[in-house]
C-alpha cells in the first residue's frame, strides 16, 4: 500500500491515489483519497475491489470467466479497441463493464454493436473498421464507433445510454472528386496488402528506382523507395491528387516528386532515364538468371559483358546453379522483358510465393528435376552457432527447379515466338521441427519487405528477436511457445494478416 499521483483511468488527470498492486499480471487497483476525479459526480464510476485471478484451465477471455455476472443487456456487445487504449487499461475497463452486466467481446465480430475507441480520429476509426470487415470476408453491419464518454456515462447509469451525437466519432464525408488522405500504419506488417491494388503504375515507378538503387549498392535509397511503394499498395483507393499523400508514412521529398510527375504527365523523367540506361537493363537482365545476384551481375558488367550472347561465349563464368537453365543465344534480350526468372519466387527469409516462368528462350535439359541442391540441418550444430537475431535459418532444405507441363491453352504464345509446352517452377522443400513450424511458415510466406518489417517491428517496438526458428525475449532469456501463425501475431500485439495479404 502506498500513496502517490497517478493518471486517472477515467479522466486522464493527475489525481491523488492510494494504490495497491494486486498481482504482477494485473493492473494496479487505485482508490481515490483526497483530490476528487475531474469528471462530474454523475459520471463518476465506483472502482472495483481487486478480483481473484482466473484459475488456469478455466475458459479463456473476459467473457468466459465463471466469476463474472451474466450479461444483463444481451442486445449490446462492446468491443474495446486497444491500439490507443493500452492493454492494461483495456483489461481494467473490461472488468468494470462486466461487473455492470455488459457483454464485452475479446475479438471484433459481427456481434459487436458498440466499438469504444480512445484518442482515435474518425478517419483512423473508419479505416480500422474497414480493415476488420475486409479481413473477415463477410458483409457485416458496421458497429457504432463511440468515444469514452458513452462508456463512462453507461457505466455511471448502470445500463447502456442512448448514443447521442457527442458520443459518436463523427466521420466527415469526403468532397466529390479528390478523396481525403487515408491513414496508413507505419509498418508493412500492420497493413493488409493484396497482390492487385489501385496504384500499380505509381508503385512500379518507385520500385524501379528502388531496384536501380540496389544495383548501385545504395541500401538507404532502396529501402526509402520500397517503403513508399509498399504504402501505395495498401491504400484502399487510387491516388489521383498529390494532397492525398499528406500524412502518409515514408513519403519524403523525392518520392513525392516522382508521384507528382506521374500524376501530371503520366510518366516520370527520372524513371524513364533509369529504365533506358544500359547499366540498369544489363543488371536487370543478368539478375534474372537463376543463381545470379547483384554482385555477380555487377562483376560481369564491369568485365564488359552486356548481353546473354556475351555471357554464353564465356561459359566458364557460369556456376552449376547458373548452368541449370542456361539462356539460348537466339533471343538474347527476350528475358529482359519478362517478369523475373524461376529463382525470383524462391523461399528463404522474406521471399515470396513461388512463381512459374515460361522459358521460351531458354534451353533446359529433359527430366522432371532440372536442378537440385540439398542443405543439411545445422540447427544446434556448434560449428553453426545459433543467433536469435539472425534472419537466416538453418533448416534442412532442398532447392529445386521442376519441369512441369503448361496448363491447357497456354502452350501457344504467338506465330513467331511459340511457347514451350512446359514451364520451369522453383520449389523449395523445407523440413522443420514441429515446435518451429509456425515460425518457419511465417518466415517463408510473404514478400521480402513484409518479412523485414515484421522482424524490425518485433525488435524495435517489442524488444523481441524474431526469425524462422522462434520468438525470443532477450531480457527474460526465454522463447515463446506457439502453435500457429496467429499466436505469433498475438504475442507481437499485431492483428493477424493472412498470407495472401502480405504482398508489401
Amino acid at each position: 500500500m502506498g500513496r502517490g499521483v497517478a493518471p486517472c483511468y477515467l479522466c486522464g488527470g493527475g489525481c491523488h491515489f492510494l494504490f495497491e498492486r494486486t498481482s504482477l499480471c494485473l493492473p494496479s487497483v487505485f482508490l481515490p483519497v483526497s483530490v476528487p476525479c475531474r469528471l462530474s459526480p454523475a459520471a463518476m464510476v465506483p472502482v472495483l475491489p481487486k478480483r481473484r485471478r482466473a484459475q488456469v484451465g478455466s475458459p479463456a477471455g473476459a467473457t468466459a470467466s465463471s466469476g463474472e455476472p451474466s450479461a444483463r443487456f444481451p442486445g449490446v456487445a462492446i468491443y474495446l479497441a486497444e491500439p490507443r487504449m493500452g492493454r492494461s487499461r483495456r483489461a481494467f475497463l473490461t472488468r468494470l463493464a462486466l461487473s455492470k452486466g455488459f457483454r464485452v467481446l475479446d475479438e471484433y465480430s459481427s456481434e459487436v454493436t458498440h466499438v469504444v475507441m480512445e484518442q482515435t480520429s474518425a478517419v483512423e476509426a473508419v479505416c480500422w473498421q474497414e480493415r476488420k470487415a475486409v479481413a473477415a470476408l463477410s458483409d457485416w453491419t458496421l458497429s457504432k464507433l463511440v468515444n469514452m464518454s458513452w462508456f463512462t456515462e453507461s457505466m455511471a447509469a448502470g445500463q447502456p445510454v442512448p448514443v447521442e451525437c457527442w458520443h459518436l466519432l463523427e466521420v466527415t464525408k469526403p468532397s466529390k472528386g479528390v478523396p481525403s488522405p487515408a491513414w496508413v500504419p507505419a509498418y508493412a506488417c500492420q497493413r493488409l496488402t493484396p497482390l492487385t491494388h489501385h496504384n500499380t503504375s505509381l508503385s512500379e515507378a518507385l520500385e524501379t528506382l528502388a531496384e536501380a538503387a540496389g544495383f548501385e549498392g545504395s541500401e538507404g535509397r532502396l529501402l526509402s523507395f520500397r517503403k513508399a511503394a509498399s504504402v501505395l499498395k495498401a491504400l484502399p483507393s487510387p491516388i489521383i491528387a498529390l494532397r492525398q499523400l499528406q500524412g502518409l508514412p515514408h513519403f519524403g521529398e523525392h518520392s513525392s516528386r516522382v508521384i507528382q510527375e506521374m500524376l501530371e504527365n503520366g510518366v516520370c523523367e527520372e524513371v524513364e532515364r533509369v529504365q533506358h540506361s544500359e547499366r540498369y537493363q544489363t543488371m536487370k537482365l543478368f539478375t534474372q538468371i537463376f543463381g545470379v545476384g547483384v554482385k555477380t551481375a555487377d562483376r560481369w558488367y564491369q568485365e564488359g559483358l552486356r548481353t546473354l550472347d556475351d555471357l554464353l561465349k564465356q561459359p566458364q563464368k557460369l556456376t552449376q546453379q547458373q548452368k541449370a537453365a542456361p539462356p539460348r543465344p537466339e533471343h538474347p534480350s527476350a528475358a529482359a522483358g519478362r517478369g523475373g526468372s524461376a529463382a525470383d519466387g524462391g523461399g528463404g527469409c522474406g521471399a515470396g510465393p513461388a512463381r512459374c516462368h515460361c522459358h521460351a528462350d531458354w534451353w533446359l535439359p529433359e527430366g522432371l528435376i532440372l536442378y537440385h541442391l540439398y542443405q543439411h540441418n545445422h540447427y544446434g550444430d556448434p560449428a553453426y552457432p545459433a543467433r536469435q537475431n539472425s534472419t537466416m535459418d538453418t533448416f534442412e532444405k532442398s532447392f529445386c527447379i521442376f519441369r512441369l507441363p503448361q496448363p491447357p491453352g497456354a502452350a501457344v504464345e504467338g506465330p513467331q515466338r511459340p511457347c514451350q509446352a512446359w514451364k520451369a517452377v522453383r520449389v523449395d522443400l523445407v523440413v522443420t521441427p514441429v515446435s518451429q513450424f509456425p515460425f518457419a511458415l511465417l518466415g517463408w510466406t510473404g514478400s521480402k519487405h513484409f518479412e523485414r518489417e515484421l522482424r524490425w517491428f518485433s525488435r524495435k517496438e517489442k524488444g523481441l528477436w524474431l526469425n524462422s526458428h522462434g520468438l525470443f525475449d532477450p531480457e527474460q532469456k526465454k522463447f515463446f511457445h506457439v502453435t500457429s501463425e496467429e499466436d505469433i501475431f498475438r504475442h507481437l500485439g499485431l492483428e493477424y494478416i493472412p498470407p495472401e495479404q502480405r504482398n508489401a
